[in-house]
């Protein structure tokens, strides 16, 4: 009788453990994202950031050092608008290091190579 019971626990842990994997690697590969230093997340809304992406468990995903591209008008119709990478701390309410986005507001994520010009950038603002 002991022995049934215990041999029903160990068998529904099991069962528990298996369907946890099937379901975190449904298509049966190790997730390739993320193995770069940095990655870019695109979001639905069209923002986009960049930083060291880092998954977790529930509801949202961690961008570690995030940074964003900051737009200016252009001051006249002939010359461009410029674009810069800024890194996120500077704002007004003066967020710390880290974000947390909703998986649902997720649209992609990318690695960065280390010859990308954003990743060089963020190295050298951080002084590596």
């Amino acid at each position: 009788m002991l022995r049934t019971r215990l041999a029903r626990i160990v068998a529904f842990i099991a069962l528990l453990l298996i369907s946890f994997f099937l379901v975190r690697f449904w298509d049966f590969t190790i997730p390739s994202v993320g193995r770069a230093h940095y990655q870019a997340v695109f979001l639905t809304n069209g923002q986009a950031y960049f930083g060291r992406y880092v998954e977790r468990l529930g509801p949202y995903i961690k961008i570690e050092d995030p940074y964003y591209v900051q737009q200016s008008k252009a001051a006249t119709e002939t010359t461009q608008a410029e674009q810069k990478l800024v890194r996120r701390g500077s704002e007004l309410h003066n967020p710390e290091g880290a974000m947390l986005v909703p998986k649902s507001a997720i649209l992609f994520v990318e690695d960065l190579t280390d010859s990308s010009q954003f990743a060089q950038f963020m190295d050298k603002d951080r002084g590596k």
